[in-house]
């Protein structure tokens, strides 16, 4: 990808905070006619990438606070015979349940989860659609600041060589930046898709 990414980043806490803001800020900005096109380009990208095409069992998450919207996916895996899990979380801890039908319910923070649906243990996972607030050229990942991911993907710190799953991040392309300052616990992406495309990362590289 050749677009032109963002300035870079300042790396302090507030920096960060500020950071967080300006760009859920911008995403929400976005109209819902806008907001549908990223979307329809960001899944089109991904159902071509064979490592979606390949995972038996795919995490994404549901849209919240104007992130692109995924599922066009759910019923793409469904046809192909995969299976779809989504995050179920609770105030410290994040699970992957199975998606399907219409059970859905509000979480804590009024994101929309399976609420019904078996369980999976994350390492059984393929690929994980994964949400974020920025990310840049090295596969390092912005989150809301809640930890939930770094957590549940904990384990990947501690591999020599990327297996599964692999964390796929997704957003739009105003998210993409020059650099951010990886924390000791911050888990990098394996690559990252936006309406411009994929964006493989080094760890990528022979996958």
């Amino acid at each position: 990808m050749t677009a032109q990414a963002g300035s870079i980043i300042p790396t302090s806490n507030d920096d960060r905070r500020q950071l967080r803001q300006r760009i859920r800020a911008e995403r929400r900005a976005l109209s819902p006619a806008e907001r549908r096109v990223r979307s329809r380009a960001i899944c089109a990208a991904i159902r071509k990438l064979p490592v979606f095409r390949r995972a038996r069992r795919i995490g994404l998450f549901l849209a919240f606070d104007g992130e692109p919207d995924l599922s066009p996916l759910i019923d793409a895996a469904s046809r192909n015979g995969q299976w779809v899990y989504a995050p179920v979380i609770s105030e410290t801890k994040m699970r992957f349940t199975r998606v399907g039908g219409d059970s859905m319910r509000a979480n804590l923070f009024g994101i929309l989860e399976p609420a019904l649906g078996s369980e999976i243990d994350p390492r059984r996972l393929d690929l994980v659609l994964t949400p974020l607030v920025a990310f840049d050229d090295r596969g390092t990942r912005l989150g809301v600041g809640r930890g939930y991911y770094d957590r549940c993907f904990g384990f990947l710190r501690h591999r020599e060589a990327w297996h599964r799953p692999k964390l796929l991040g997704v957003a739009y392309e105003l998210q993409r930046v020059a650099h951010l300052e990886r924390q000791p616990w911050d888990i990098p992406l394996w690559g990252a898709v936006t309406e411009a495309g994929f964006y493989p990362f080094k760890a990528t590289e022979g996958q």
